[in-house]
C-alpha cells in the first residue's frame, strides 16, 4: 500500500467506488435497444429508436424505443385489466409491491445514481445522497398512504386511471 507521501506526490487515486464499469457491461449487453415495459414485461425495442446521450461525453449511451400509439394503446389496456385486481388488493397488501420497489432501488442505489449521472450529467453526489434515495423514499411514503388508507380515509374506493375518465387523453 502506498503511503500518504507517495499519494501526494503522483497524486494517483484509487479506484471510485461509483465506478461505471457495471453499468458500461449492462448497456453493452442492450445495445439492441431497450423496450417498453408493459403488461409486467418487457417488449422489443422495434420501431424507432432513440439514441441517450451522456452529455460529459457527448456520445450515445443507449438506445431507446420511442412509444408510439400501439404501445400507448397497450400500456393503457394493461392498466385497464390490472386495475380491479391492484384495487381490490387490502391495502397492506397493496403496501407489500411497493415497499419491495423500495428496497430494490436502495439495494441497487450505486447502479442507478451512476445510471442517472451518465444520463442526464449531474454530479454523483447529487444522484447518490438525493435523486436515488428521494425516488425510494416515494415508494415508502405512498406504501406507507397504502398501509393507512382504509383507515384514515374510510369509505373511499380507489379511482380508475385518468385514460378511463378522460378518453382521448393521451392522443395528440
Amino acid at each position: 500500500m502506498p503511503s500518504i507521501k507517495d499519494i501526494m506526490q503522483t497524486m494517483e487515486y484509487g479506484p471510485a467506488p461509483e465506478s461505471n464499469s457495471e453499468v458500461l457491461a449492462w448497456l453493452e449487453s442492450h445495445q439492441h435497444g431497450l423496450g417498453h415495459y408493459i403488461n409486467g414485461a418487457f417488449t422489443a425495442a422495434g420501431g424507432d429508436l432513440i439514441e441517450v446521450v451522456n452529455p460529459a461525453e457527448e456520445k450515445v449511451i443507449a438506445r431507446v424505443a420511442k412509444g408510439r400509439t400501439a404501445e400507448v394503446d397497450a400500456a393503457v389496456a394493461a392498466a385497464r385489466a390490472a386495475f380491479p385486481a391492484w384495487s381490490a388488493l387490502p391495502g397492506h397488501e397493496r403496501a407489500k409491491y411497493l415497499y419491495a420497489i423500495a428496497r430494490h432501488l436502495q439495494k441497487r442505489e450505486r447502479f442507478f445514481s451512476v445510471l442517472e449521472t451518465m444520463d442526464n450529467g449531474k454530479t454523483i453526489r447529487e444522484t447518490r445522497d438525493i435523486d436515488i434515495p428521494l425516488a425510494a423514499r416515494h415508494f415508502y411514503h405512498h406504501a406507507g398512504w397504502a398501509e393507512l388508507a382504509a383507515d384514515a380515509f374510510p369509505n373511499h374506493t380507489p379511482v380508475a386511471s385518468a385514460a378511463r375518465s378522460y378518453p382521448g387523453i393521451f392522443r395528440s
